[in-house]
């Protein structure tokens, strides 16, 4: 029936482009039903009509926006694209998604659907296929050694709750990682399997899927071409499905700048800092407003021209805004667009949008509206901002409750907002933004989010208190209400600043890449010796250069478990431009941004200062702070290290010829445009600050360069030479430290030597694969004003927590040991210390995975201003008469500085500054630029520390910390009083005395709700100060 229906919708599409009724060629789809899926019953289709007449000007709405969009995936050489995300979330989200809002004729709905989406789609349609595909189309006795294991390595990439609908799909899984070899029958299975778990399940309970989802193993070559054509007919709907549901106006399509752009970066990328003064910026101001609007007119004219109307509205890539941007959208006509509340409430003048217990907005009467953007020239745009909160739910945190319990407390979100709005006395209309990705949260869900989706639209389609709009729809009841803001702040749909895209080192390399590459075009532009279609050609590879999704993934702050590949996708659009002029790709395109994962030692580095004598013999001991790369069999030896006097090396030559000299290539993080390459060109895996050279013909020295050459240049000039120590086999050299340059603890400093002849040129690299690498020990010169030390065994909150009963929850882990306090260039440096070693079980971008550290600043103890409740869900407070300022809260994924009004109202913000892990050593230093925390004396302010456990998927209104019960259970912390709420959540409070925080935070009041207390009720902890 499925296959029937989406046959009959290509049917339908040909006919309404024959048919429009003002001559113009429309796309449509005939689809009316979604097909229930295998694992649910199947919902009943309820015959209300849609509601007819005007909009209540008093009324309550919905604006539910699912944001489709993946970046441009490159080809290679045969045309193959190189990733399957478009294909896949086709078959699996995108049509199902839009063509369910049939079954509720009651509920309407706004996809955003971004313009490269669209490119995409259209070229699968047309018959592109991507690298899975491909690979699982090759007869499995077919394939080559190379092929079998990307398909090993590739083809579990999905998520374990989908892996475990498919019994054969999970034991091939436990195969692969069991080491056991594949039949030729496991490798054919898994390639349908791969392919079938991507597909939405309503397509699995009809045929001919049903029958594959039946079979479940033992597959043959014949089945594979039954999937495909299947995935091929669902692709080629997607676009006509949204097309005639817009048409129909049940739903609203809208679409984002062409390539998906951080807009106001693309315009002046120097507005990253006034959200985020301590960001790392480019060398180069990017600075290209004409290519900013070209995103904007370009999207528009692509999307009108997959879709067959032009879109009213746009979500800006990320949701990314600024004043400066505004003109952008109105100069095109775009009616509106939207955003997040953290772009509102800066430009508000507030400092966040407060939540009380229950996680009802405070502020509602601002929230829930939109807000005219007003340009110096041409239309205001309104603008519609998202509930953080509400849309995070649906995104993160719903997946792992019942169907019908998170679609109640959706709606129940609902309701308690309508109530705060008419408890104001707030007049109407109201507006509530829910907007996410439509495509990255179902994978999570049971049954992919079918069930969660039909109880909400259910909810939603028999509810009489609030009514779902499209914004085109509520601005044109209500547009003339829409008040002006005085000016947009810069930032993005989650964020009142842009630091996941800039800021960083990583980041601020790519930006310089994307200056280089767009400065070349304009050279030619002006050269007047290229064809206007090859700087056309080359002006679009720049655009989809511009993308934000290459940013997103630079730097610490996000990771996809595979960088390299967008790494590798961003240098290649790059050098496809120059390929469109005709010009000879520049060596830096060739050159990764993202350092080379240094291998580890044989050894790592042992305890104690490394202080080495240089004179070519290793004495006992002498090394053992130094971290060793041994090459077993030849006698040879790399040793690498750190110490307060400078950068230390032994090479053990061993059996290998030293043949004319060897150059040592050292990295040092932070360094002014670091050397990419050796001198003879090859890629070194990390950027070089430090060239030293050794040659036979003068033995006792070692040569410093004066800087390095930038690339395409391998003239360089050496300085005075340093002393080393030689003997027959073993070179010991020491870099001073004022040549080093500037270290902190935890840097890499990664390593790579290169061995040259004269006539030859360089011969080998070492290490061969990849670079070795020293990391910096605590040997900073931090000046000290504050150091305290913890009881150990108190890691038991109030007296009786215990830990979360899972593995990873190592003991100690959460024990608290010391914390000092200090100042260095500019910084306040906290360094703290637990009892265990630091684990990253979940990969987090800077090494804490389980533990949450709060530092809270009173910059005038004994004042009384500030805050004195900690953050949300720590459920403590500071003792009467103090309060913070600042309180910096360090963890894996978020970490975020919040900052407080003298009347205690807080705002969170998310400034860059460095968290370090020393993970071997359970120690985490924060350095925090001074001038965020508002300048002074560090050693005036009153400090309280707190240790919590991190938690991805915390309760209401706690922000990211883990629950305590009353019993342990596998994720949650036990040994709470009782089943209440206003119990602490802290496992270590920094105390010096024994014995005290187990009374301080074992004192406080019970209650229902957090927000029945005072700050006196809850746990009071007091500062701890130099004096």
């Amino acid at each position: 029936m499925r296959r029937l229906l989406i046959t009959l919708s290509l049917l339908a599409l040909i006919a309404a482009a024959c048919t429009s009724d003002d001559g113009t060629t429309t796309t449509g789809e005939a689809s009316t039903t979604t097909a229930a899926p295998a694992t649910t019953t199947t919902a009943t289709t309820t015959t209300t009509t849609a509601p007819e007449g005007p909009l209540d000007p008093e009324g309550f709405y919905l604006m539910l926006m699912w944001h489709q969009h993946q970046p441009l995936y490159p080809k290679d050489a045969d045309g193959v694209v190189t990733r399957p995300w478009v294909r896949v979330h086709a078959t699996k989200d995108y049509y199902d998604m839009a063509a369910m809002l049939r079954e509720f004729p009651n509920v309407k709905a706004t996809f955003n659907l971004t313009p490269v989406l669209l490119l995409q789609l259209e070229e699968l349609a047309a018959g592109t296929k991507d690298v899975y595909w491909v690979l699982s189309e090759i007869p499995a006795a077919e394939l080559t050694e190379e092929q079998q294991r990307f398909i090993l390595e590739r083809f579990f990439d999905a998520n374990a709750r989908v892996i475990a609908r498919f019994p054969r799909y999970q034991e091939l899984r436990a195969l692969r990682d069991d080491g056991t070899p594949y039949t030729e029958q496991d490798f054919r299975d898994l390639q349908v399997l791969f392919n079938l778990a991507w597909t939405d399940p309503s397509f699995l309970a009809e045929a001919p899927l049903s029958s594959l989802v039946a079979k479940g193993r033992d597959f043959a070559e014949e089945d594979k071409a039954v999937l495909f054509a299947e995935h091929l007919r669902i692709i080629e709907a997607v676009i006509p499905v949204h097309a005639r549901l817009w048409q129909e106006g049940r739903i609203e399509v809208t679409t984002t700048p062409l390539a998906h752009p951080i807009l106001p970066l693309i315009a002046d990328s120097a507005i990253a800092s006034t959200g985020d003064p301590a960001a790392i910026l480019p060398r180069n101001r990017f600075n290209e407003v004409a290519d900013a609007q070209e995103h904007v007119r370009r999207g528009l004219d692509l999307a009108e021209r997959l879709l067959g109307a032009r879109p009213a509205g746009m979500w800006p890539g990320e949701g990314a805004v600024s004043q400066y941007v505004i003109p952008m959208f109105s100069a095109e006509g775009v009616r509106w667009i939207a955003t997040g509340e953290d772009v509102l409430a800066p430009s508000l003048g507030l400092g966040s949008f407060t939540r009380d217990a229950s996680d009802t907005v405070q502020e509602a009467d601002l929230l829930y509206r939109p807000w005219l953007g007003v340009p110096r020239r041409n239309d205001p745009v309104p603008i519609f901002f998202r509930d953080r909160l509400i849309s995070d739910l649906v995104g993160f945190q719903y997946s792992g409750t019942e169907a019908e319990a998170a679609a109640a407390d959706f709606m129940n979100r609902l309701r308690a907002a309508k109530e705060r709005l008419a408890a104001q006395g707030a007049t109407g209309p109201h507006v509530v933004s829910v907007i996410l990705d439509g495509e990255n949260a179902w994978e999570n869900y049971p049954n992919d989010g079918i069930d969660f989706l039909r109880a909400l639209y259910g909810a939603l389609n028999e509810a009489d208190w609030v009514r779902t709009v499209t914004p085109s729809e509520y601005l044109a009841a209500f547009g003339d209400r829409v008040e002006a803001l005085d000016e947009v702040w810069p930032g993005a749909w989650f964020s009142s600043n842009y630091a996941t895209w800039i800021g960083e080192p990583e980041e601020a390399t790519a930006w310089d890449y994307l200056w280089e590459a767009r400065d070349d075009l304009r050279r030619a532009e002006r050269s007047g010796a290229v064809s206007g279609e090859a700087l056309e050609a080359a002006f679009e590879k720049m655009l989809f250069a511009q993308g934000s999704d290459w940013f997103w993934w630079y730097g610490d702050d996000q990771s996809s478990g595979n960088d390299d590949y967008f790494d590798a996708a961003f240098r290649e659009l790059l050098g496809q431009m120059y390929d469109a002029l005709g010009q000879e790709r520049p060596t830096f395109v060739s050159v990764p941004i993202i350092p080379q994962t240094p291998i580890l030692p044989s050894r790592p580095a042992g305890e104690g200062v490394l202080s080495p004598t240089l004179d070519g013999v290793a004495a006992e001991g002498e090394w053992d702070a130094a971290a060793a790369y041994l090459y077993e069999g030849s006698g040879a030896a790399l040793y690498l290290g750190v110490s307060p006097t400078g950068f230390h090396l032994r090479l053990d030559i061993g059996d290998a010829a030293a043949s004319d000299g060897f150059d040592v290539y050292l990295g040092v993080p932070g360094a002014d445009r670091p050397r990419p390459t050796t001198l003879g060109g090859q890629v070194l895996g990390f950027g070089a600050s430090h060239l030293l050279r050794w040659e036979q013909a003068a033995p006792r020295q070692v040569l410093p360069a004066v800087g390095l050459p930038g690339l395409d240049d391998d003239r360089v000039q050496f300085g005075d030479p340093l002393p080393i120590g030689i003997s027959t086999r073993t070179i010991e050299i020491t870099l001073p430290m004022e040549q080093l340059g500037a270290v902190e603890a935890g840097d890499l400093i990664p390593l790579r030597i290169v061995a040259w002849d004269r006539e030859q040129g360089e011969l080998v690299m070492v290490p061969a694969d990849a670079p070795g690498a020293a990391q910096v020990p605590d040997i900073s010169n931090v000046e000290v004003f504050l150091e305290v030390a913890d009881p150990t065994g108190d890691d038991h909150g109030p007296g009786s927590y215990t830990y979360p009963r899972d593995g990873v929850f190592a003991a100690g882990s959460y024990d608290l040991t010391s914390v000092t306090f200090g100042t260095e260039g500019g910084d306040l440096v906290v360094t703290l210390q637990v009892l265990a070693t630091i684990a990253n079980p979940w990969g987090s971008p800077n090494g804490l995975a389980i533990q949450t550290l709060d530092i809270y600043i009173d910059r005038d103890p004994g004042s009384g201003t500030g805050a004195r409740r900690l953050i949300d869900g720590r459920n403590a407070a500071l003792e009467e008469g103090n309060g913070w300022e600042y309180g910096i809260t360090v963890e894996g994924w978020y970490p975020a500085i919040y900052v407080a009004a003298p009347d205690g109202t807080t705002q969170e913000t998310t400034p860059t500054f460095r968290v370090i892990v020393l993970g071997d050593k359970g120690r985490v230093i924060v350095r925090v630029p001074l001038e965020l925390l508002g300048g002074g004396d560090p050693a005036a302010w009153g400090y309280a520390v707190a240790l919590m456990s991190q938690e991805g998927y915390p309760s209401s209104g706690v922000r990211r910390v883990r629950d305590v019960m009353v019993t342990a259970e596998q994720w949650r912390i036990g040994g709470a009083p009782g089943p209440g709420v206003t119990h602490t959540r802290i496992m270590d409070l920094l105390w010096p005395e024994a014995g005290k925080q187990e009374e301080w935070l074992s004192a406080y009041t019970p209650a229902a709700s957090v927000e029945e207390l005072t700050p006196d009720q809850f746990a009071q902890m007091p500062l701890l100060t130099a004096e």
